[in-house]
């Protein structure tokens, strides 16, 4: 049903999004599609996470995440991407949306909290996926 499975992350947080992540490798491993996590990073093209690189942070979640994969399920392919932004806080929705048809995602799982009083009055990251993209867009809260 799912080809390819994309995933937000925040690597500014301390663990990004574990019950999205978990969800997300398990729809992988069920229907054998690929895993894209995205990160969106911002400032100066070599913004630093941790004393690495953010492309190279994104890349070693990618391969964390694929040896907790490979544990469970053989075949599951997993990859990172980081997708630079002038300014994360405004351009983050359009920059994911964006990222989901360019790289052909047909599933997005990402993580959610419960409604603040703030997110009535502007939209969640999902909450525009969901508005927003052409794929199937899996709110995990």
């Amino acid at each position: 049903m799912f080809k390819h499975i994309m995933v937000p992350i925040d690597l500014r947080l301390p663990d990004p999004v574990p019950k999205a992540m978990d969800v997300a490798m398990e729809m992988a491993r069920i229907e054998g599609a690929r895993l894209t996590l995205v990160n969106v990073t911002g400032g100066h093209t070599d913004e630093t996470l941790d004393g690495r690189a953010a492309s190279d942070a994104v890349v070693s979640l990618a391969r964390r995440v694929g040896e907790k994969i490979a544990e469970r399920t053989e075949g599951v392919r997993v990859e990172g991407i980081s997708v630079h932004s002038n300014d994360v806080a405004a351009e983050v929705d359009t920059i994911l949306a964006r990222t989901v048809e360019d790289i052909g995602a047909d599933l997005v799982v990402v993580g959610s909290h419960a409604p603040r009083l703030m997110d009535y009055i502007f939209s969640s990251h999902g909450n525009y996926l969901v508005r927003h993209s052409k794929a199937s867009v899996f709110v995990v809260r």
